[in-house]
C-alpha cells in the first residue's frame, strides 16, 4: 500500500485475492490485455 489507511481485515483480504490471482494479474501486467477478475468472497 503506498498510501491511506486499511483497516487490517480488509488488508488481509486484499492480499488472500492477489495471491489467488496472482498468476492472472502477472499475465494481465505483461500483456496489457485486461479482463475482469471474481471480486473478494
Amino acid at each position: 500500500m503506498i498510501e491511506g489507511d486499511l483497516p487490517i481485515r480488509a488488508q488481509r483480504l486484499v492480499k488472500d485475492w492477489a495471491e489467488r490471482y496472482r498468476d492472472e494479474l502477472a499475465r494481465m501486467w505483461q500483456t496489457q490485455e485486461y479482463r475482469q477478475l471474481p471480486g473478494l468472497d
